[in-house]
């Protein structure tokens, strides 16, 4: 199968070193047709750096929006690619990682969606915590992964184009900067896995994450916002009457209560009582919100085809 033209995307917002070296991890490598960053910046410095690399196949877009997942739809609609990969502005990803990405999509054209390992450094853990994924089976279709595992981040992500047309784009009402908190890939894995389609979770595909959140608060809050947005994806197609999602929902709630009971008896800490109720927290949370039907996206109050509250 020939190999697809690939773009890459990357949101960043105030980070102008990360967008710069992130974009040299990129541009080292070939096989793509252009990097499209989408820049929420409050000033023009990432805009400087980038323009200081001086190289074509960077296509700069500033955005007046704010949240990951509006710049990561933005640069789907901007990009021209049959495949788009994603990654994020603190990440740096491996040598052949366009390459990787390419020859899984060539090889099966069943495949939908990739998603890639996401490690970090034995160094930088001891610091803090950052997201990572280490990809366990292979192959998703027809059935959804354990609430606890299998399910990629956006740090390294890839996606047919003509997927985001028949599953909708992400929604931005989850992501970073958002206001229902970080779970916008759990909430597209969902629809992509409940339409039929493929997910290869593929270890080949390696990103180095550096966004560290240092123990203490910083830590407990992007642990927070996880769970609040990995609760608001599922409980969006809880409320649309999918019983898929409500087995997933429960699943994790059941998970959350045994993570409590073996940290008392052990007594570990912490306890997980503040994850759980972040959890708890994000299905609250998305009552604000109507939703689409068709789409299954979040929407504002008001509009006639939400779903039930």
């Amino acid at each position: 199968m020939p190999l697809p033209t690939l773009s890459v995307v990357v949101p960043t917002r105030n980070r102008a070193a990360h967008a710069a070296d992130c974009a040299r991890s990129i541009l080292s490598g070939t096989g793509f047709a252009e990097l499209v960053v989408v820049d929420q910046s409050d000033d023009r410095e990432t805009e400087t750096a980038l323009a200081a690399l001086a190289d074509r196949r960077v296509r700069y877009v500033r955005s007046e929006l704010r949240g990951a997942t509006n710049g990561r739809n933005l640069g789907i609609e901007l990009s021209k690619g049959a495949v788009i990969a994603f990654t994020d502005d603190d990440c740096r990803v491996a040598p052949g990682w366009v390459p990787s990405i390419t020859a899984i999509f060539a090889n099966d054209p069943d495949v939908a969606v990739v998603c890639g390992r996401v490690r970090v450094a034995e160094a930088l853990q001891r610091e803090g915590f950052a997201a990572t994924f280490e990809p366990r089976i292979r192959n998703w279709q027809g059935r959804f992964p354990p609430p606890q595992h299998d399910w990629g981040i956006s740090a390294n992500f890839a996606v047919r184009r003509d997927v985001f047309a028949r599953v909708g784009p992400f929604d931005g009402r989850l992501g970073p900067g958002s206001p229902l908190g970080c779970g916008e890939e759990h909430d597209l894995l969902f629809r992509v896995l409940k339409a039929g389609l493929k997910v290869v979770n593929a270890r080949e595909v390696e990103v180095e994450h550096l966004g560290i959140r240092a123990h203490g608060p910083e830590a407990r809050e992007l642990w927070r916002l996880y769970a609040m947005g990995t609760a608001a994806a599922l409980f969006k197609h809880v409320r649309l009457g999918d019983s898929d999602a409500m087995k997933l929902y429960l699943r994790h709630l059941v998970g959350c209560g045994r993570l409590i009971f073996t940290n008392v008896v052990h007594l570990h800490q912490p306890i997980g009582f503040g994850y759980t109720l972040a959890f708890l927290s994000g299905a609250l949370a998305s009552l604000r919100f109507g939703v689409d039907r068709k789409q299954r996206l979040y929407v504002s109050r008001g509009r006639n085809d939400v779903g039930p509250a």
